[in-house]
């Protein structure tokens, strides 16, 4: 699935570099071929109106949206389905990725992807994860991103719990993750970062303690800290959400 997929997307990307003047009719095709082959829901954002164009026809089965919502109202149809412990950080991290991903060549615009994990309600009324990934298929005259192509297929693998996104270089494989540590009320010290990547790791404040040669009542204070100034109510949600933020990526920008 993995290497068709990046198969066919390279191609429509190939395509729509080669067939600028088309118009937005014209290029239908070719995304709802995109759909077709790759079993999934494929749907195109106009950035200058902020409208969808296009919406595959298999949307409605899957999530229940009138493709015609789209068209009208842009995302306010996609903000409804998704699960609301996952809209805040998305609005937080898509605005990042966008605002780093405006910041590139043009050439370096169309090289990246957005990767976006997210629950969201299915036509049964069931919240499901999902994996999102959002490509610039078209720029404008200066350079800006103009349609953006969202391919959406629901997470099978299961492999993490965790709603995130990342830029993905699709020609060199790079991840960049985002650093979303300022969006907090009051910073985590260094020492309480080292303490939440030891939490992360499964140790028990004891084992925490000896590791960093200090008492456990210092660490209890260091897990208290940490879960008022990321709002959690215990370790498990800590860790879940300063991953989210990023803090605990070893990558970060």
């Amino acid at each position: 699935m993995a290497v068709s997929y990046n198969k066919l997307w390279k191609l429509l990307i190939d395509k729509n570099m080669k067939k600028k003047e088309l118009s937005i009719e014209q290029k239908k095709a070719d995304w709802l071929k995109l759909s077709e082959l790759a079993h999934s829901i494929v749907l195109v954002f106009d950035c200058c109106t902020k409208k969808f164009v296009f919406a595959s026809d298999n949307i409605p089965q899957s999530y229940g949206i009138d493709p015609e919502r789209l068209f009208i109202n842009g995302h306010e149809p996609v903000l409804e389905i998704i699960h609301p412990g996952d809209i805040h950080y998305g609005l937080l991290v898509r605005k990042k990725i966008y605002s780093l991903l405006s910041s590139l060549s043009a050439e370096e615009k169309m090289k990246h992807k957005m990767v976006h994990e997210m629950r969201v309600k299915n036509v049964r009324g069931e919240y499901i994860r999902i994996i999102e990934q959002e490509q610039a298929i078209e720029l404008d005259k200066s350079g800006n991103i103009w349609l953006m192509l969202s391919v959406i297929d629901v997470d099978a693998s299961h492999e993490s719990e965790i709603t995130k996104s990342h830029l993905y270089n699709f020609e060199t494989g790079e991840q960049i993750f985002i650093d979303l540590s300022d969006t907090l009320e009051e910073p985590l010290t260094n020492r309480e970062l080292c303490v939440l990547q030891l939490m992360k790791q499964g140790l028990l404040s004891k084992e925490i303690a000896n590791s960093l040669n200090v008492s456990i009542n210092t660490i209890n204070t260091h897990r208290q800290n940490i879960l008022l100034k990321l709002k959690a109510n215990n370790s498990i949600e800590a860790v879940n959400i300063a991953q989210r933020l990023g803090l605990l990526n070893s990558s970060i920008q």
